[in-house]
């Protein structure tokens, strides 16, 4: 078995009309997944299968065990969630990735009982939820300590080991053992014990860089910037900028669902934001339920490129005239 043609290809976004599951496993990794997987509640050709939330459910098991073999070991997932089903999404997620935050999207307005029927004999929902996940380990080189080597091994690696064994050969070549790293760096064991170490390796501070190389009296000729610099294009990705919205609570206005003929769309505003946020020019982006295509558009508007798959060729047909316009009109 091989992946299927696409649907639709440009020079930044891929199209597959398929169901996922057929799709992701022949994917190469992807530095972010954003994605809004079928509700229970929501009517639409595919969407009504799931009345029973269980079986929804086990589905996302199924899912998610797909989705993060795609993610590279400095991606992030961003996963939308009803309320009354995010907690659960949100463990069954935490199985494979490392939770990060659960995010709340607050609406203007509140939904109507006509459009949320679950609403009618309990609070009104306003929000909707976002769970943000990266894999386990993803800014160590092992943090086997504590539990999560087992877990980040068979699919990460060291990401971080270039760095790593560039300090521990110029300390060899010093001479200097853990003994020395304390005492120059004046920490009781922290220097010693993780600059050097594969287990729980971290990147000298700036303050403790400029002691180490002042001490190497000009032997340690690469610049700390230089190191900063691989470490932070081997880090995941959080481009958060001046006036962002820096708490777990975001607020931004729905979309109508008439304008793309999709009943959840997600707000073009909404999805830029994350998309910039978890992933850099040049970078590929994934959404496994693609619907009316707003992840795709916001990605080649900021210049990643983009994977989308959906199942309903309707659906496929609006993305692909949403990517074809030359400036999205907001």
């Amino acid at each position: 078995m091989s992946l299927p043609k696409p649907y639709y290809q440009d020079d930044y976004c891929t199209i597959y009309n398929a169901d996922c599951r057929k799709i992701l496993p022949f994917l190469e990794p992807v530095d972010l997944v954003l994605t809004d997987p079928p509700y229970g509640k929501v009517k639409g050709e595919f969407d009504q299968v799931w009345t029973n939330r269980a079986a929804m459910l086990d589905s996302c098991v199924l899912w998610v065990e797909d989705i993060y073999k795609t993610m590279k070991p400095n991606a992030t997932l961003y996963w939308f969630a009803w309320p009354s089903l995010a907690g659960r999404i949100e463990a069954i997620i935490a199985e494979r990735l490392n939770v990060l935050s659960h995010i709340v999207w607050k609406k203007p307005a509140p939904l109507s009982q006509k459009a949320c029927p679950e609403a009618l004999r309990a609070p009104m929902p306003s929000t909707e939820r976002i769970i943000m996940a990266e894999h386990y380990g993803a800014d160590n080189g092992a943090l086997g300590a504590s539990g999560y080597k087992a877990k980040c091994d068979d699919l990460r690696g060291f990401i971080f080991e270039p760095l790593r064994h560039y300090l521990a050969n110029e300390f060899f070549s010093l001479g200097w053992n853990a003994d020395d790293l304390n005492r120059i760096c004046g920490t009781a064991s922290m220097a010693g014990r993780h600059y050097t170490a594969k287990s729980q390796w971290c990147l000298p501070t700036a303050e403790h860089y400029a002691k180490l190389q002042a001490a190497a009296n000009g032997h340690l000729r690469r610049e700390y910037e230089d190191l900063r610099r691989e470490y932070e294009d081997l880090r995941r990705p959080f481009n958060m900028v001046a006036g962002d919205q820096k708490s777990d609570i975001w607020e931004f206005a729905p979309e109508s669902s008439a304008r793309y003929g999709h009943p959840t769309v997600k707000p073009i505003s909404l999805v830029k934001y994350m998309v910039r946020l978890s992933s850099k020019e040049g970078g590929v982006v994934l959404d496994p339920f693609m619907g009316s295509g707003t992840t795709l558009r916001a990605a080649k508007d900021l210049n990643r490129k983009a994977i989308g798959i959906e199942i309903e060729e309707k659906y496929c047909e609006i993305a692909v005239e949403r990517l074809r316009q030359e400036v999205l009109a907001l």
